[in-house]
């Protein structure tokens, strides 16, 4: 280990031990300070970019006009997402952060600016610190000094549970108005693994969701208890649960868990190399809204494909060598090609699917765009009226690909092709 490097054979092994156990308190704390200073930064930046909107989006503007500031705003969280690897979500979550604990919880915020307290439980204050009802400086105060000494001590799992439960006691009388306020945050998350697996998960009420394990779980205790069947209880959870959205596998489906079609009609692109469609290859495929799964899955789906695209590229470089098709109106098959080349949104780090954000002409039309596939690119809303609001620029070379250039001038490198 490089740490135990540096002593001779002669160290006592305790001694060691002992140093390097300092050495990872040291770096530790080093990393929660650095965190906490992030936020600052972030906040820094965001809070200039509100009073001098004209950096990002044009000498015109003012910091009087909620237009302006609203754009520049935007415009400074995709910049430093760009520029830190980051999320928007994430960078504008971590400013959130940062106000929030400095507002409401400032003496756990010290302890994080000094590194006693980790990001993840810093995180959990904030969470909890900000559910709390606004204007209410006492219970904010109550809630501080409740959680900042457990902060420093106990691990996440451990402090989220104690932080939970600290903050059920001080807002204990509203239960059931925060309840009623967290119905509208329901929804689904998607997220792809890796090997041709993704997770789905979704945030519903309690007893909506004990209700529907419950049905799960009985279901698939059913399905163990049938003569011949293979499966574990958790893959048989996993495919009771599947099969109840999709009508894919099933009671019969047997240890493979998803072996035959059901009642429900799927939509879903595959981009696939033609010696892989073809069997003479087994490179992987892209699925769309995923990313890449095993070339014997793609040539499967491509069995039961209603219709193909070709999309000619180079098999070094994967540009794509498409003939122009210069239209007025955007066809539907010219629309469904540049959906299944994108597949997300083509802003750096913007995951949002193609088939929900806008098909935009990377030079307009009024400045003499064409409407072709090398000048299309899919955008997502808010980086469609970042690229129309603020001094954010695109361009798109000959074979498709985008660069992006930010108010402050980096250059965002496009992303490698997905096929």
């Amino acid at each position: 280990m490089e740490a135990l490097g540096y002593y001779s054979d002669q160290t006592r092994s305790d001694v060691r031990i002992d140093t390097a156990i300092a050495a990872a308190e040291y770096e530790q704390r080093a990393v929660n300070s650095h965190h906490a200073a992030t936020l600052v930064a972030i906040h820094e930046v965001l809070s200039e970019a509100r009073f001098s909107p004209e950096v990002f989006v044009g000498d015109h503007a003012s910091r009087h006009s909620s237009h302006d500031v609203e754009f520049s705003e935007r415009s400074a969280i995709a910049d430093l997402a760009v520029r830190l690897s980051l999320s928007e979500t994430t960078i504008h979550a971590h400013e959130h952060q940062a106000v929030t604990m400095i507002g409401r919880t400032p003496l756990t915020w010290q302890k994080f600016r000094w590194g006693e307290v980790s990001a993840a439980n810093a995180r959990t204050v904030s969470e909890l610190a900000a559910s709390l009802p606004d204007g209410d400086d006492g219970m904010f105060a109550a809630f501080d000094a409740a959680v900042a000494e457990h902060a420093t001590q106990l691990a996440p799992a451990r402090f989220r549970a104690s932080a939970r439960k600290l903050r059920e006691q001080i807002v204990a009388d509203t239960a059931a108005e925060r309840h009623e306020s967290q119905l509208s945050q329901r929804r689904v998350v998607f997220e792809p693994d890796i090997d041709g697996m993704a997770w789905i998960s979704a945030y519903l009420p309690a007893e909506v969701a004990t209700a529907a394990l419950s049905l799960v779980d009985s279901e698939a205790l059913r399905l163990s208890a049938v003569p011949g069947e293979t499966r574990t209880m958790p893959q048989l959870r996993a495919d009771v649960l599947g099969g109840m959205i999709t009508g894919f596998g099933g009671a019969g489906s047997g240890s493979a868990g998803f072996g035959s079609a059901g009642s429900v009609a799927v939509r879903v692109g595959v981009l696939i190399p033609m010696l892989t469609l073809l069997g003479k290859s087994e490179m992987p495929a892209s699925l769309e809204g995923y990313g890449p799964i095993d070339a014997e899955t793609a040539r499967t789906l491509a069995g039961d494909a209603t219709s193909i695209y070709r999309i000619l590229t180079d098999p070094v470089t994967g540009a794509i060598l498409d003939i122009d098709q210069p239209t007025k109106h955007i066809p539907t098959g010219l629309r469904r090609m540049r959906q299944l080349i994108d597949q997300t949104c083509t802003f750096p780090g913007c995951g949002k699917r193609a088939v929900h954000c806008d098909l935009d002409h990377t030079i307009d039309r009024q400045f003499g765009g064409r409407t072709s596939l090398m000048n299309l690119s899919h955008l997502c809303r808010s980086h469609h009226r970042n690229k129309h609001n603020t001094k954010w620029t695109i361009t798109q070379d000959d074979a498709g690909r985008i660069e992006w250039t930010s108010p402050t001038g980096h250059v965002a490198a496009p992303d490698p092709p997905p096929f």
